[in-house]
């Protein structure tokens, strides 16, 4: 008989042998094998989620982009979205509540949210199979902290919601409406495989307050909004969304001119699984406190959620404000030439001023606007400047670098532009590293290219709907150093609604942005790096680490 000490050695042996059998079936490759090098490889599963639109009696257009892999990363995966997926989808949320304290859990309620979905994909270009989704426990809700356009009296994840949109394959495009009426849900993007590298998503809002557009975002843990206002002519709504399984919870401050404000229903802020809270911003401050120029803070305490922030203001057009983070500098692209009324918003979470210098990178290389030199921030506080016509009808970007380097502070930053009857946000933005990708371009959009540093060379490819894009058009585009150039991409044939790839072939780095201007009212969207691709660590086969 073999005694225990026997038995375990041979069971330690048999780990010892399943191992190494295993990497040798299936041994680093290539770059992989190598030491001193991490690899650069596609990712495998990207998640987006669209807020709530807002859009009242007007219409919501999403558009899904899965450019694929650059050419430069690794390819993973198989078949149409790679191993293990399903495609790219777009798959309604719960329909959205009116926020409130995380002192107890949500209600379970019988949502539209599935209805939605039927409704929505009759209008969606391409259609996908159904997808089900289990729902976590059902609870109890708290009062809400405040009223929305959009909220019910309790949410619950959709049990079954089909999506409204599928892009099978890489390569392509493909759009979808969201369910008319004022309680349209968020949305979940996901993409897998082959189609996760470069995924993106935007939504764009026609309605009677003019165009909004945003480029749909990725769960995180920490947002920052600079440029909103709760003053009586102004309606600002936070979108806090939750694709999980459990809720999330999460804290809000408030910023001004004066320092922080007085909010405290902005505490413990219950966010339900696979819902969406909606808080008036205006509801979450004390009477007295009302302000414009506030930066917002979102910090989540547990869970992941992707936040959004859309101001209307009376008669001037709405739109989604971006996120943005601190930085010792910042550049804002996209500021466009047929806009001629801007403002900036400086934001200083520290506990240090700062003290900026403001120059514009327009057609001509880099400028200091005169009467606009600089800009004084006090630590913890909110400050505005007035920049009226700055660009010269130009299309330019805004750079803000600190007076003195060796007194740097963290400090964010936003631009308001005024045209076509309507407003748009701007902030300061991550360059494009590899590629950039941005979905919804329609027919006289305009691309807005910026080379800070050294002249630098860009391909910009024009993606059609359909599962293999419906053919593309590339372009070579020339940045001269400290430039801004204007760039409108080639819709492929048959194509109105397209999406575009920004990939820098020399020089660097680029800023990137898009504008959609016109008889629908303004929106401009930042274009950072799409994330197609990751580094990971170097993997050595080394068997000996296993019996040390």
């Amino acid at each position: 008989m073999i005694n225990r000490t026997t038995q375990s050695l041979l069971g330690a042996l048999g780990v010892l042998a399943l191992a190494l059998g295993v990497a040798e079936v299936h041994p680093p490759k290539g770059q992989a094998a190598a030491t001193g090098a991490s690899v650069r490889t596609a990712v495998q599963q990207t998640t987006l989620v669209c807020p709530p639109p807002l859009q009242g009696s007007g219409t919501t257009q999403y558009s899904l982009a899965a450019p694929g892999n650059t050419s430069s990363s690794s390819a993973s995966g198989s078949g149409s979205g790679g191993s293990g997926s399903s495609g790219a989808t777009l798959t309604p949320l719960a329909d959205p509540i009116n926020g409130s304290a995380a002192s107890g859990p949500v209600v379970p309620s019988a949502t539209s949210s599935a209805s939605a979905s039927a409704s929505a994909s009759a209008s969606a270009t391409g259609k996908g199979k159904a997808h089900a989704s289990s729902s976590p426990k059902a609870s109890s809700s708290t009062p809400a902290a405040s009223a929305s356009p959009n909220a019910g009296t309790s949410a619950a994840p959709a049990p079954s919601a089909s999506p409204i949109a599928q892009q099978p394959q890489p390569g392509g495009a493909t759009t979808a409406k969201a369910a008319s009426g004022t309680n349209a849900p968020a949305m979940a993007a996901t993409a897998g495989g082959s189609l996760a590298p470069g995924f993106a998503v935007q939504q764009t809002t026609v309605s009677s307050k003019g165009l909004s557009g945003t480029g749909c975002a990725t769960p995180s843990t920490d947002f920052w909004f600079v440029g909103a206002d709760t003053n009586k002519g102004t309606t600002a709504y936070l979108e806090l969304s939750n694709t999980q399984d459990t809720n999330a919870d999460a804290d809000i401050q408030i910023f001004g001119t004066s320092g922080e404000v007085d909010a405290p229903a902005a505490s413990s802020i219950n966010i339900p699984a696979h819902g969406t809270s909606q808080l008036l911003l205006s509801s979450l401050v004390q009477p007295g406190n009302d302000g414009q120029n506030l930066s917002i803070h979102v910090l989540v305490r547990s869970g992941q959620v992707a936040a959004a922030l859309h101001e209307s203001q009376d008669g001037n057009g709405s739109d989604w404000i971006p996120a943005t983070t601190p930085g010792s500098s910042a550049v804002i692209p996209g500021l466009p030439g047929d806009v001629h009324k801007f403002g900036l918003t400086v934001a200083v979470p520290g506990d240090a001023d700062a003290d900026l210098k403001i120059q514009l990178a327009s057609q001509s290389g880099w400028i200091t606007p005169a009467g606009h030199e600089t800009i004084h921030v006090k630590a913890g506080m909110v400050n505005y400047v007035d920049l009226s016509d700055v660009t010269r009808k130009q299309p330019a970007a805004l750079r803000l670098t600190p007076t003195d380097p060796k007194l740097a502070s963290p400090f964010m930053a936003t631009v308001i532009a005024s045209g076509y009857g309507d407003i748009a946000y701007l902030s300061g933005t991550a360059p494009v590293e590899r590629r950039g990708t941005v979905a919804g371009n329609q027919s006289g959009a305009s691309l807005l290219l910026t080379a800070p540093n050294g002249a630098a060379k860009v391909t910009v490819s024009s993606i059609g709907t359909g599962a293999g894009g419906g053919g593309s058009t590339d372009k070579t585009v020339q940045i001269p150093a400290g430039a801004t150039v204007a760039v409108t991409p080639q819709a492929p044939p048959g194509a109105s609604t397209f999406a575009v790839t920004i990939t820098p072939t020399s020089g660097g780095p680029i800023y990137a942005a898009r504008e959609i201007g016109g008889k629908d009212g303004l929106t401009i969207q930042q274009i950072p790096d799409d994330g197609s691709t990751v580094l990971i660590p170097t993997v050595i086969q080394n068997p000996a680490i296993l019996v040390q």
